[in-house]
């Protein structure tokens, strides 16, 4: 495990993202009663398709 705050399989970084983005990201979020990190995580997954999960 990389850290106590990252679960095993998963991995931590930093995104730095324009503001406006950040906000239709977050709008999104909270429609869907999400994280914003989570909502970033369900953009990606049906961009590239889903992975593996345990």
């Amino acid at each position: 495990m990389a850290d106590k705050y990252t679960k095993e399989g998963y991995h931590r970084f930093t995104l730095r993202i324009d503001e406006n983005l950040y906000a239709k990201v977050k709008e999104l979020a909270e429609q869907d009663k999400r994280s914003v990190a989570k909502e970033i995580e369900f953009i990606l997954e049906q961009h590239y398709g889903n992975t593996d999960k345990e």
